[in-house]
């Protein structure tokens, strides 16, 4: 440590490269980790509705209709549980305690099963009865600190107002947060028994999301086959009765990064541009470590004459090659530790970046932490070994005399070294030039309609004679001198069900 001036911008350059690689590999890892928590993962598929006509795929959803679960269960071999989750009432509803009447999202309907398949935690109540008869209903424990705030909310009602009338539920448990790494997301979890009967079972309708439990993932494609056949049975005149009815079950840990689907219940990741991130931190890590290995062979030359003088005194090659890889070690371990400070420092703003809440433990997931272990044994070796074999590879008379600094084969690599580094660079910079250009121009791209001319006012929810008041209070509206259009719509057009489920709104323009 003589020239701390060096050693600084060496282990500080090293430390930036890491910290950004760490990050995009800490990214990555929590895009890969979706929906692993619980313990049947493996064993768990989702539904997919898809229709034919002829060989023609004309339908693919994420959904399915609210029979599927209990039908495939009854006539197909394999499927040893099922549950349900139904969005056929807007998932944004008023949701009402004593004087507190609040608008809610994040509303649905699943069966006793839900908690059979998965693992989410139930702080209070028992996972076997909470959503086993009708009227009952599980809240999130921030909704419960939200209406109920220090009282036991377990026994109290909540009443729903949804576009299918009112409902009083009583609150039966309280689950934690649903993980960030889940595509699941609910705040309100009602009985699927609160559903009129009609709809419970009804084929017509692709409105639920059904995941089944196999015995073994060997079924999946047996399950597949066998369910036109039976969609025959069930299906009526109505129902989509010139197509051929299909499904595809999707493997719970696979659903996040597979292609988006119709009526997905939220925005999924892309398989591709995680692995682009993949070889975009690869290739910082290449650059620092090229980095690293110029300045450490640029500071060798200044040492030559000092490993000259200890292999003419007996060295051993072995014991050169361990103090370089020591002092590579040294640095590198330095440099990690300061990298971890930097992700500490920089993982909330990062996570406010990509809209997730990131921490260090999906590393301790799977492979990830080995991965990342690997990758600092590979970069102490790469930037240890290489300038200990450039000194090791000349005689010591050549190095005791200086002529090492000119010799062309030192020169070729380190030519070699700066081309990478510098293409590598080149690479990542152009990319993101692009992927910029590209978000400047949809940012710039006319949409079609004045979005920041337009007002939506949302109805509070279905009431007696609710088409009368929807017409007078749009005339009344349209009064008003600031509105020039006045329109009515049973759904919120914007976003596509069941990102954001309708409620009868007024739309000026």
């Amino acid at each position: 440590m003589k020239r701390k001036g060096f050693s600084f911008i060496n282990i500080f350059g090293l430390a930036v490269g890491m910290a950004s690689a760490l990050l995009i590999f800490t990214y990555v890892a929590f895009e890969f980790s979706f929906d692993k928590m619980h313990s049947k993962s493996e064993r768990i598929y989702r539904v997919q509705s898809t229709f034919h006509e002829g060989e023609v795929l004309t339908d693919d959803w994420a959904t399915s209709s609210f029979g599927y679960g209990s039908a495939m269960q009854e006539n197909l071999a394999g499927i040893e549980d099922y549950t349900r989750v139904g969005c056929i009432i807007q998932p944004e509803q008023l949701v009402k305690y004593g004087e507190l009447c609040l608008r809610e999202n994040g509303i649905a309907y699943a069966d006793p099963g839900f908690f059979r398949l998965f693992d989410f935690e139930l702080l209070k109540g028992d996972r076997a009865s909470c959503l086993s008869m009708p009227c009952q209903v599980v809240i999130t424990e921030r909704i419960a600190r939200k209406y109920f705030r220090d009282e036991d909310p377990v026994g109290k009602i909540l009443i729903f107002n949804s576009n299918m009338g009112k409902v009083s539920c009583e609150v039966t448990g309280v689950m934690k947060e649903m993980p960030s790494n889940s595509h699941i997301h609910y705040n309100f979890l009602l009985s699927y028994a609160t559903l009129p009967k009609w709809v419970q079972e009804y084929w017509y309708k692709h409105e639920a999301y059904t995941y089944v439990l196999l015995d073994s993932p060997e079924r999946k494609e047996e399950i597949e086959r066998a369910f036109p056949q039976l969609a025959e049975k069930y299906k009526t005149e109505e129902a989509l009765k010139n197509k051929t009815w299909g499904v595809r079950l999707e493997p719970l840990e696979k659903i996040h990064l597979n292609p988006q689907l119709g009526y997905e219940a939220e925005l999924k990741g892309n398989h591709s541009a995680i692995i682009a991130l993949i070889f975009g931190a690869i290739a910082i890590l290449i650059i620092a470590w090229i980095n690293y290995i110029n300045l450490t062979v640029a500071r060798s030359m200044e040492r030559a004459k000092e490993v000259g003088v200890r292999r003419v005194v007996g060295a051993f090659p072995k014991q050169l090659v361990g103090q370089f890889l020591f002092e590579a070690f040294v640095m590198n371990l330095i440099a990690f530790i300061i990298a971890l400070g930097l992700i500490e420092l920089l993982l909330p703003s990062f996570n406010q970046l990509v809209g997730r809440t990131i921490t260090f433990s999906v590393w301790f997931t799977e492979y990830w932490g080995g991965g990342v272990l690997l990758l600092f044994i590979v970069g102490i070796y790469i930037s240890g070994y290489y300038p200990a074999r450039a000194l090791l590879r000349k005689k010591p008379i050549v190095l005791l005399k200086g002529k090492f600094q000119n010799s062309r084969s030192g020169e070729n690599t380190r030519k070699i070294l700066v081309i990478v580094q510098y293409t590598a660079s080149m690479i990542l910079l152009c990319s993101t030039l692009i992927v910029f250009a590209q978000l400047s121009y949809m940012r710039r791209q006319s949409l079609g309609v004045k979005t920041d001319q337009i007002l939506v006012i949302k109805f509070p929810g279905p009431t007696e004679g609710m088409k009368t008041k929807m017409e007078s209070m749009r005339r009344a509206i349209k009064k008003l001198p600031l509105a020039s259009k006045v329109t009515c719509s049973g759904r919120y057009r914007v976003k596509r069900w069941p990102c954001s489920c309708p409620i009868i709104g007024h739309m000026m323009r």
